[in-house]
């Protein structure tokens, strides 16, 4: 390797490094730590086991089904519209904080997505890593999942997909 291709790639290093987070999202982050008084790792947290159920929304709307135990839980949601649209999800998550009215989770994820946008087809599977809030029942989840699989070859230049679902969970849980 040349001195000149030594500094080209550590030019694009510092570019890649550089690229600062929208303020938006600091933003969004510091409000949801906001709304969630006593954000601690303790044991006091711990819950009996309880299910939840609702409608999730990522690119089809989906229903879903999920169950806690203590501080881990599973959650699957999809929906199979027909073979040109539809998505599959697996949620394996830990609750950092778990109370009546909010539950903040670190997820690892799996999606199989099958879908279309304007200009543009998917059909791939990802895994990674989302954060999910859920205020009263409304549902926030946000991350980002390296695509293993890619069918259409459409995302061989992206290193990560960005993964995001709303909608409206309702937990079960035991008072």
């Amino acid at each position: 390797m040349n001195k000149k291709s030594k500094i080209m790639r550590r030019r694009e290093s510092v570019v890649f490094l550089s690229k600062k987070i929208p303020f938006n999202i600091i933003i969004a982050i510091l409000f949801i730590f906001i709304l969630t008084p006593n954000f601690t790792f303790s044991k006091e947290n711990e819950t009996l086991p309880y299910l939840e159920i609702g409608i999730t929304k990522s690119i089809l709307i989906n229903p879903s089904i999920g169950y806690w135990y203590n501080k881990k839980g599973i959650r699957i949601s999809g929906m199979y519209l027909n073979k040109n649209s539809n998505e599959l999800h697996i949620n394996f998550g830990y609750s950092l904080y778990d109370s009546r009215r909010t539950q903040h989770s670190i997820n690892l994820l799996t999606s199989w997505i099958t879908g279309s946008d304007p200009g543009a087809d998917y059909k791939y599977a990802a895994t990674g890593v989302a954060y999910s809030l859920n205020y009263r029942g409304f549902f926030f989840e946000l991350g980002l999942a390296y695509p293993w699989r890619d069918d259409i070859g459409n995302l061989k230049n992206d290193p990560v997909v960005p993964c995001g679902y709303i909608g409206y969970i309702y937990r079960f849980r035991p008072k």
